[in-house]
């Protein structure tokens, strides 16, 4: 029986906010996690440009919270961003990065599809921390 690829993106991507759950309750995972994010960000690995400081600002906003600077984001942003970051530094996701191209977009989806959805929660993030900007961002994520 054939899958269709949403269906299969769909099916990974529940299992990351599902395990974006979990290691949002644990300082140490959520932390392991967000510097797994910065490393492929930082390695360049993930050749996806064009969301590379989105990526940023997710970890950004994360660390933020995790450290307790700042705390107005709602439980279900920091799931859907956790998630995002899951599938993002797992290789073999619905599409493995190891396939040229292909295997990068889908990782690309998930990040774009949560940031449509968290946008307000964002930009909230940005304004109350508006020397934040995506060439900024990185300097954040390396603390």
């Amino acid at each position: 029986m054939f899958t269709s690829p949403k269906t299969i993106l769909k099916l990974f991507y529940a299992i990351a906010l599902l395990r974006a759950k979990s290691i949002l309750q644990n300082s140490n995972d959520i932390n392991e996690l967000l510097d797994s994010a910065a490393k492929e960000i930082s390695s360049g690995k993930k050749q996806i440009s064009n969301i590379k400081d989105e990526v940023r600002l997710i970890i950004s906003m994360l660390k933020s919270w995790v450290r307790g600077d700042y705390k107005e984001v709602p439980w279900t942003t920091l799931v859907l961003c956790a998630g995002a970051l899951i599938y993002f530094v797992n290789p073999l996701d619905a599409v493995p990065d190891l396939i040229p191209g292909a295997g990068l977009l889908d990782d690309a989806t998930v990040i774009g599809f949560v940031l449509a959805s968290v946008k307000q929660d964002i930009n909230n993030f940005k304004t109350q921390n508006s020397q934040i900007t995506p060439e900024t961002a990185h300097l954040l994520v390396a603390n």
